[in-house]
């Protein structure tokens, strides 16, 4: 029986699928990724988890099943700053500022860049250049995806790797970063275009062999300025930190090709171990897609079981790692090995589309088709830097006894969700601004703002309008008060929900009980730990109902 070959629409669509579904099995195993939860259990579908998020301020978000992290985002970002032209422009002047409103686990580098980028300033050409070029973190590899398909029909490898470095350094300054990145990009490439079925460690010694493609030097003439201003940074010497970086790796793929022939008596944690992915550089870039070419090669001919492996390989960065695992398999194998569970990821429409529009003959133009026959069908949409969006639904939840953050769901013309994120402080006047996305510069219309200017103009002025203050009770309906001369318990049906739908809430506690504690907090001031004992409750649920008490 022969093997099909996927057509390279069907890799791409595959390969962007899958690098969400890995991100979204393996943002909750991350180290990083603040879960409620002490240890994660290997399952075979998505999970519902609770992180413990600082942004805007400390709260309990609920993440919902197949929800994806910063490098999907961060991914449909580079695809969409591609599809609207100049994307580099776009990327540093629209995308990553907007999305310091909406981000989901960003790391250091990444803020910091995107902080630089929000105030109108690279950060290599910034005066904080030192964390800079020390970044050589995954943030990179984890995102060019869309620069492979968007250059699938020119098959000019030199055209990719100058991509994949403008959209690097853009973040990250480190060889660590641009190689992990360069490397990713070509393995990638290689699939694309690979029309017969792979042998085993193939793609292993096909990189091996393209390493002056991926791995060469920066070039004077197009990065001169940027090479000169690496050059004066006085902790390493930057050609000499990238020579050393690219035959470490090249030293890494001759492991794997080594390893890869053990065949059934390979142990992959032996192997992820020796390619540093539990150890202190576990976020490298050059880690994290020598780790990925080792499990797709190892695990081509099961994509589920390759993806699975790095998401729940506690102790390394399993969302990315899993994630780039995932584009690569999907690269090679399309669509139709993806389960049915796996299919409830988040905005998996969204991602099919974003993919055909990277590969559509005029990008601009598919995407005003689109964005028209989404417009006409729905007139709530709101300008924004990166295209129009509308609201969805929102919940509040706690933020302690300080007042409540509100999480507002939004969605783009093309399908993406964005949750965007506002604290709110219980001294709130009693007048404050509808939810809304912030909008405070005046910007060029985008591809998706497809209206004539008098359109565009009418659709800004009603985007003001909606902005107007109205009052707080109308914000918050079906408030629910137990008060007394000096403080008050307050709590609205979303939180009332979230209460219910709480195990230890609903277990541990009965309403008689709930009404004393009430009672006692609104009376005075007691420790947490002093009242748990007292009603024989779990400190936490004493914290969670003394959140909604109001001086």
């Amino acid at each position: 029986m022969s093997t099909v070959i996927p057509t390279q629409i069907e890799k791409c669509k595959g390969a962007m699928l899958a690098t969400a579904i890995g991100d979204a099995l393996g943002w909750p195993n991350e180290s990083r990724s603040k879960n409620r939860a002490k240890r994660s259990k290997v399952v075979d579908h998505f999970v519902e988890w609770t992180r413990s998020s600082n942004s805007p301020r400390w709260h309990d978000e609920k993440i919902l099943p197949g929800e994806y992290s910063d490098d999907t985002q961060l991914t449909l970002s580079v695809a969409r700053s591609i599809i609207a032209g100049d994307w580099e422009k776009f990327l540093a002047e629209k995308e990553l500022p907007f999305w310091l409103n909406y981000e989901r686990g960003g790391g250091g580098a990444l803020l910091k860049a995107a902080k630089s980028c929000k105030e109108g300033l690279l950060l290599w050409k910034s005066n904080y250049t030192r964390g800079y070029f020390n970044a050589g973190g995954n943030g990179a590899a984890m995102r060019i995806l869309p620069h492979v398909i968007a250059t699938a029909k020119m098959r000019n490898i030199t055209i990719l790797m100058m991509d994949v470095i403008k959209d690097t350094l853009i973040t990250h300054g480190h060889p660590r970063a641009f190689l992990g990145a360069t490397c990713y990009a070509y393995a990638l490439d290689y699939l694309l275009r690979k029309e017969t079925v792979l042998e085993y460690g193939e793609l292993v010694t096909a990189v091996i062999d393209g390493h002056n493609d991926w791995g060469a030097n920066l070039n004077p003439d197009v990065f001169g300025k940027w090479l000169s201003i690496a050059q004066q940074h006085n902790e390493y010497d930057f050609y000499t930190e990238w020579e050393n970086t690219r035959a470490r790796m090249i030293k890494q793929l001759e492991f794997i090709s080594v390893s890869l022939k053990k065949g059934l008596i390979l142990d992959d944690i032996k192997v992820l171990t020796d390619l540093e992915c539990f150890g202190k550089a576990n976020g490298a870039g050059d880690v994290a897609a020598l780790a990925a070419i080792y499990l797709a090669s190892r695990y081509a001919n099961n994509p589920s079981i390759g993806i699975k492996v790095p998401a729940f390989s506690f102790g390394a960065d399993t969302d990315t790692i899993a994630s780039i695992t995932g584009g690569l398999l999907g690269m090679l194998s399309g669509t139709n090995w993806i389960p049915t569970e796996w299919k409830a990821v988040q905005d998996y429409d969204c991602l099919i589309h974003m993919t055909e529009l990277l590969l559509a003959d005029n990008e601009k133009e598919a995407a005003q088709e689109e964005v028209a026959e989404a417009k006409a069908q729905d007139n709530r949409w709101k300008t924004t830097s990166i295209g129009k969006m509308r609201l969805v639904d929102s919940k509040s939840v706690p933020n302690g006894k300080y007042g409540i953050v509100i999480i507002e769901k939004w969605q783009t013309m093309l399908g993406q969700t964005l949750y965007i994120k506002e604290f709110k402080p219980n001294d709130t006047q009693q007048q404050f601004s509808q939810p809304g996305v912030e909008m405070k510069k005046p910007h060029q219309p985008t591809s998706y703002d497809l209206a004539g200017q008098s359109e565009l103009k009418a659709e800004q002025q009603a985007a003001t309008q909606s902005q107007t203050t109205i009052p707080v009770q109308k914000h918050v309906q079906g408030m629910l008060a137990l008060q007394n001369a000096k403080r008050q318990f307050v709590l609205d049906s979303n939180s009332i929900t979230d209460l219910l739908s709480n195990p230890q809430f609903k277990n541990n506690l009965t309403v008689g009980k709930v009404m004393k504690i009430i009672q006692v907090l609104l009376n005075g001031d007691e420790a947490s730990d002093i009242l748990a004992k007292r009603f024989k409750v779990e400190k936490t649920m004493i914290d969670l109902i003394k959140g909604f008490v109001k001086k």
